[in-house]
């Protein structure tokens, strides 16, 4: 009895592994057929042109942990990151381009403001009272223009205190020759009137008369500094 009782156990330990033996068999020919199956898949997707989804299921864990990308879509990113760029390189150029402009505007307008004042400022004058005009001169111009202006400028004063003449001017319009950082050129036309109670034919409003005189400018920090002024 106690024979049949270790047969029959030994019987039934020997099937129960056959069965397991069998169980694995069949799982390894279900992934074996699983993995064929997937294989066929993305050949047919890379066939019909999808190779985003192969892409996607390209995608997998390095060895220590890190997404790796596939290389179509690291050219995607850096194209996009190429076109941000461009646009921005674009913008920061616009941008700069159009400052440029504005300050080159803004300088323009200036030289041509200045020197309309410098005009006005230079041949408006009073008989006996040049203490005053070569002040204003001194302001406004190099020492050297005012220095040589103020002395060549000694006969005509005479002249003019002869008269009892008084001089005023008003700068009607202006335009800029030329313009670079440390010059500038202007002409300005300028309406002028003389008054004289010597010279009866002037009347009492005086004479009226239009010049035009050509200024020179000289960059002096962020000023315009008057370097020379004639008559054209």
């Amino acid at each position: 009895m106690a024979n049949g009782r270790e047969d029959g156990e030994a019987t039934g330990a020997d099937a129960s592994a056959v069965s397991d033996r069998e169980e694995l068999l069949v799982k390894n020919r279900e992934r074996r057929a699983q993995i064929r199956a997937e294989e066929k898949s993305a050949v047919k997707r890379r066939e019909s042109g999808d190779a985003e989804g192969d892409e996607e299921a390209a995608v997998e864990d390095s060895s220590d942990g890190a997404v790796v990308m596939p290389s179509s879509k690291v050219v995607m990113v850096l194209s996009a990151a190429v076109v941000v760029l461009a646009i921005a390189v674009a913008v920061l150029g616009y941008l700069y381009a159009t400052s440029g402009s504005n300050d080159d505007a803004d300088a323009q307008q200036q030289a041509i403001n200045d020197a309309k004042t410098y005009a006005t400022s230079v041949l408006t004058y009073s008989a006996g009272d040049y203490a005053d005009l070569d002040k204003r001169i001194r302001e406004i111009a190099t020492p050297e223009f005012a220095d040589r202006y103020i002395a060549s400028s000694q006969k005509a004063r005479e002249g003019n205190d002869e008269a009892k003449a008084a001089g005023s001017a008003e700068a009607k319009e202006a335009g800029l020759v030329s313009l670079s950082d440390t010059t500038a050129v202007v002409l300005v036309a300028i309406d002028q009137n003389v008054k004289t109670p010597l010279v009866p034919a002037v009347g009492p409003d005086g004479m009226d008369y239009q010049s035009r005189v050509k200024i020179t400018l000289t960059r002096d920090g962020d000023d315009w500094k008057l370097s020379d002024l004639s008559v054209v």
